[in-house]
């Protein structure tokens, strides 16, 4: 079949490769490739994973599709890949641009798709099945030998902040672990936003691309998506979402900025995106949260 590779069959999808009239690549990242495939007056999004082992996106979509949170629709489904519904054709979807990310209405409508996402987790979590293997918590990717590694790539192996956190690391990550944990999405962009089209009804949002689904606290990934959205949206998500516990944001703050600072050096170049982070330790903010943190762990 022109335009996909040989090991990428459509019939494993559920797909008659007669019907397929044009196939197109849109992208590749994250360990994943994306084509177009138009059967018809049919159009879908294959998602493949040429590394089956990276195709945890898979079992991501099937776990949320068990507990009822709202995805894209899944036409066909392999170990190594996703048969989804197009998002440029799709009657009741469509992409979500930068000036959505500003809009109230969009605040609200987030709000909702992370009340079901973390309502299902917490329901999972307490499954006494067990928590599913290829879910991950972020704060477990830091120990006392990472973190002082962070302070000597920046060139800030001096400041005493590094020496606070490896001390406390653990007993950081065993109190966030003691709180009411959930499924987390970990990535919210406008780019992995999807809006209803109808007009004249409120506003419904799905969120997509779950290679980064793991376990964690409500509060951490109800941070993740304040900081993209515009103040409007913003504000309309955090009174949608509705209240959250004051220990959980004590305990993110510290360790969401040390997350992003071991993220970030993994790449050839600081991104801007981890300025902030660094910026709180330059002014000695990540140390003061650190110590608030800390002084919590006795209460």
């Amino acid at each position: 079949m022109d335009g996909l590779p040989p090991a990428c069959d459509p019939r494993r999808f559920g797909l008659d490769p007669t019907e397929i009239r044009q196939v197109t690549p849109t992208r590749a990242r994250h360990g994943h490739h994306l084509y177009r495939i138009e059967c018809g007056t049919r159009s879908h999004i294959l998602k493949w994973f040429p590394d089956p082992a990276r195709a945890v996106e898979v079992q991501s979509y099937a776990l949320l599709e068990s507990y009822r949170v709202p995805t894209l629709l899944v036409h066909g489904r392999a170990e190594d890949g996703l048969l989804l519904e197009d998002l440029a054709s799709s009657p009741v979807w469509r992409l979500a641009t930068e000036a959505d990310a500003a809009a109230p209405e969009t605040g609200v409508a987030v709000a909702a798709w992370y009340r079901a996402l973390h309502a299902a987790g917490r329901a999972a979590l307490a499954d006494p099945a067990g928590t599913p293997d290829f879910l991950t918590r972020q704060a477990d990717a830091l120990d006392p030998d990472s973190i002082l590694e962070i302070g000597r790539r920046l060139g800030l192996a001096a400041d005493p902040v590094w020496g606070l956190a490896a001390d406390h690391i653990e007993a950081l990550r065993c109190a966030m672990r003691s709180l009411s944990e959930t499924f987390t999405y970990n990535d919210f962009h406008w780019t992995n936003l999807a809006l209803s089209r109808q007009r004249g009804t409120a506003v419904q949002a799905i969120v997509y691309d779950y290679h980064l689904l793991g376990i964690g606290l409500a509060y951490s990934d109800c941070r993740n998506v304040a900081g993209s959205l515009g103040p409007k949206a913003r504000a309309t998500f955090w009174e949608a979402y509705g209240p959250v516990d004051e220990r959980e944001a004590i305990l993110d703050k510290p360790i969401a900025a040390l997350y992003v600072l071991g993220v970030a050096l993994q790449r050839p170049r600081l991104p801007a995106w981890a300025e902030e982070s660094l910026e709180m330790v330059r002014g000695g903010e990540l140390e003061n949260d650190l110590r608030r943190a800390v002084e919590m762990l006795t209460l």
